[in-house]
């Protein structure tokens, strides 16, 4: 299928579900959830939806939650986006902030422990 097609269709997809999530969720929890990226395969058969949360410590119920509602919502987001077959939704915690923030840390590590210098180092410029 044109790749086009499909980022288009993810982007409407990411639109409707984090509609209906804010809109219609009845519980609570899934309206804190931010839908951040949809991934379809190429036949439309699975949609995986990266999701994440403002409150990190309820992430893996609100996966259990999405994905149980997964079912109806697949036929909902099929209905309003008028697609011939409706994907099978597989929702995923999105950690890609997570792991920005340890490549990040590990980073400075490096980048510290480059800029101390060396005791000879130290020394030799007292001596200068």
């Amino acid at each position: 299928m044109d790749k086009l097609r499909i980022e288009r269709v993810n982007k409407e997809m990411l639109r409707e579900i984090s509609e209906f999530l804010v809109n219609n969720a009845k519980d609570p929890m899934l309206k804190k959830v931010v839908i951040t990226e949809v991934r379809c395969t190429n036949d439309l058969s699975i949609a995986k939806v990266y999701f994440t949360s403002i409150d990190k410590s309820d992430l893996k119920e609100i996966g259990d939650s999405l994905n149980s509602l997964a079912g109806a919502l697949s036929g909902i987001v099929c209905r309003q986006m008028r697609l011939r077959f409706a994907p099978k939704l597989v929702f995923v915690v999105d950690d890609t902030e997570d792991r920005a923030q340890r490549i990040e840390e590990l980073l400075d590590k490096i980048a510290h422990k480059h800029s101390k210098p060396k005791r000879d180092e130290k020394l030799s410029d007292d001596e200068g």
